[in-house]
């Protein structure tokens, strides 16, 4: 049984190379106000469980085929794509020094994770996952000004990205609240932290539309993608954590700690 609000969702949003396996489950249960009983798409855990963090990492990896073709019973849409509407980020020291913006961003290719490791500190409210992802794509509008190894960049337009052997650690952090003597799990922060084995990026810049520029460019970010991705990481990872706090926290207050963490 399953109590519904008047208020709606967002849309699936992801690109938290980890973090979107997470907001997927959340956008699982956005619909409704509470969930009294356990539904088909959670295997429940027991804070008993000598083998919690295998339990969870059941929990997780039972979930996927529910996410892939969605679960139309509570209005979830599929998760291919992941799509988030707005996600800035800031590097302000390095050789790389740029101010970026990304709208109507899409990935391809996040929901074919796999859960390898799981840490669960009940009594601390923390989770630490550990996953892969053996590719992704992405593609949206972008805009950047700043400085990359001492070059100004201002550039704006379209992009597409494909990133190869993708390992991510999400940590989630949290505290109880009770909410109509229901307990629920509140998210303080989200730590996110990840590694990419291959990278491709391809541009096309309205501001410099020179075709030789255009292809400078693209030449640029390829021959240099590791060192621009690893100084950007940092801020990537932070801006992504930011836009999921809050988001995870809409459905984690909707899920009673009971449903799927049981005495």
């Amino acid at each position: 049984m399953q109590l519904r609000g008047s208020a709606r969702a967002p849309a699936p949003a992801g690109l938290g190379l980890g973090l979107g396996l997470l907001a997927a489950l959340c956008l699982a249960t956005a619909e409704a106000a509470y969930v009294l009983e356990t539904p088909e798409y959670i295997l429940p855990c027991s804070r008993s469980d000598p083998k919690l963090n295998d339990c969870v990492k059941r929990l997780f990896n039972h979930l996927r085929p529910y996410l892939i073709r969605g679960i139309p019973e509570i209005e979830v849409p599929p998760v291919e794509p992941l799509s988030i509407n707005k996600l800035y980020m800031e590097n302000g020291h390095g050789p790389v020094r740029v101010r970026a913006a990304f709208n109507n961003v899409t990935a391809f290719g996040a929901s074919n994770y796999s859960i390898n490791n799981v840490k669960a500190d009940v009594p601390h409210w923390k989770i630490e996952l550990h996953l892969t992802i053996p590719r992704i794509e992405v593609k949206g509008q972008y805009e950047v000004t700043g400085n990359v190894l001492l070059f100004p960049v201002r550039s704006k337009g379209d992009f597409w990205a494909a990133f190869s052997d993708i390992k991510s650690v999400a940590t989630i952090n949290g505290h109880e609240i009770f909410q109509d003597g229901i307990k629920f799990l509140k998210i303080q922060s989200i730590g996110a932290d990840f590694n990419l084995g291959k990278s491709r990026f391809k541009i096309k810049d309205v501001i410099n539309r020179s075709n030789l520029l255009g292809e400078a460019m693209n030449r640029f970010l390829n021959e240099n993608a590791d060192v621009i991705i690893e100084e950007m990481k940092p801020a990537a990872a932070a801006s992504i954590s930011r836009h999921f706090t809050g988001f995870l926290n809409k459905a984690f207050l909707k899920i009673p700690v009971d449903i799927w963490l049981t005495e």
